[in-house]
């Protein structure tokens, strides 16, 4: 009798132990998902009741993957979004209102977060998703260069940066690259949103042909009309950059250590900026977001999880891991993000950054913008005629 009930003991013991750990399941994509079993490591210890088990998945594959999940109702308990996609897989109703969650939480609130990522997360009214890291877009530029025709610092308007390219490429092959062979409303939003335009007011109306989006369509297209820019694309930037074809573009921060090792021999003759202003500096916020799904089978785990990736000290370690910025603002007062001036002036930029629209519908707008540009950078119609007819695009995609 005292065997038996000592073998049922030891039983009960070990499906205690098989069945004690709270499983969170997590879907990640791309390079982000080989190195986040890392951090997973780290919750596991400081909260050993869970299991975490991260599944990776291509980013080619992701969008379909998500949407299958979906439909069968076979999701994980937590996600990597894109920022771009939280408003299309969001307006099924298949992520979970985490403003509950918010209102308990010490560790997330709004104010912990940068504004523009923050709006990211926000579809139909309702918070859907908790930022995880950000990019943003900043003006590189050859210093060496600007400081031969007269520039001893960064253009700081739209009147110095036109002004810059013109001279830059009067010495060389041009002053500055904007185009991109896709997503170049990218590279446009910043200059309306600079000018004060965007795509819809606060009711929804669309404004693409009001002044302000009309006015940095036209400075933006100024720079192809005027071979200022080359239109297409062919060329290597960093070869350009080096040679100084191309002395001046914007991008993201993954750009200065790719810089670094693929044309060392400028060091030192190259710097990054703010975006240049005309009534605001604003740039283009980018980045994922994390989401928990209606269907998830622990919720409470799943929050725990976005929770510990929030805290600013993992979010370092993030960025150490995958040089992802932090969304976290209290992040970038670490001084290992303070060490680098080049990457510390993205945290200064983010502050005044902003993401398009969060509509279902915005690729399909975006797509439309790109048809836009094209036709007037190649002078096939007037920005003003390019306006018009992107908001009737819009227009009809929106109904």
């Amino acid at each position: 009798m005292k065997k038996s009930v000592m073998i049922l003991s030891i039983l009960l013991l070990i499906i205690s132990f098989s069945f004690g750990a709270k499983k969170i399941t997590v879907w990640a994509m791309g390079e982000e998902a080989k190195s986040l079993d890392k951090l997973a490591q780290i919750f596991i210890q400081e909260y050993p009741e869970y299991e975490v088990n991260i599944q990776a998945i291509p980013w080619a594959n992701a969008f379909d993957k998500i949407l299958t999940g979906i439909a069968g109702r076979q999701v994980p308990d937590v996600a990597q979004m894109g920022t771009t996609w939280m408003a299309p897989f969001g307006s099924m109703g298949a992520f979970e209102n985490l403003e509950p969650f918010v209102k308990n939480s010490e560790i997330i609130q709004e104010d912990t977060f940068f504004k523009g990522s923050w709006e990211t997360g926000i579809v139909d009214g309702k918070l859907l998703g908790i930022p995880w890291y950000v990019d943003t877009r900043i003006l590189y530029y050859r210093s060496d260069l600007l400081s031969e025709v007269g520039y001893e610092h960064a253009p700081q308007n739209w009147d110095e940066l036109y002004d810059a390219a013109k001279k830059l490429a009067q010495k060389g092959k041009y002053g500055i690259t904007l185009y991109q062979p896709q997503d170049n409303y990218q590279i446009l939003l910043p200059f309306v949103w600079q000018n004060g335009g965007d795509i819809l007011d606060n009711k929804g109306r669309v404004i693409v042909d009001q002044p302000e989006f009309v006015e940095a369509f036209e400075y933006y297209t100024r720079f192809f009309t005027e071979k200022l820019a080359p239109i297409g694309g062919g060329g290597n930037l960093f070869q350009d950059f080096a040679s100084g074809d191309t002395p001046m573009f914007f991008s993201g921060p993954w750009m200065v250590s790719m810089i670094r090792e693929q044309i060392p021999q400028i060091e030192g003759k190259w710097n990054v900026a703010l975006m240049p202003q005309k009534k605001t500096r604003t740039s283009f916020m980018g980045g994922s977001n994390l989401v928990i799904f209606k269907d998830s089978k622990n919720k409470e785990g799943a929050w725990k999880f976005i929770e510990f990736l929030s805290r600013p000290d993992i979010q370092v370690k993030w960025y150490q891991l995958v040089n992802s910025l932090p969304a976290s603002i209290e992040a970038w007062n670490d001084p290992i993000l303070q060490a680098d001036p080049m990457i510390a002036l993205f945290g200064e930029q983010l502050f005044d950054a902003k993401a398009p629209i969060n509509k279902p519908e915005f690729q399909e707008i975006s797509v439309s913008i790109d048809r836009r540009v094209e036709e007037a950078i190649y002078g096939k119609k007037s920005p003003v005629e390019a306006a018009k007819d992107l908001k009737n695009d819009i227009e009809k995609i929106l109904k």
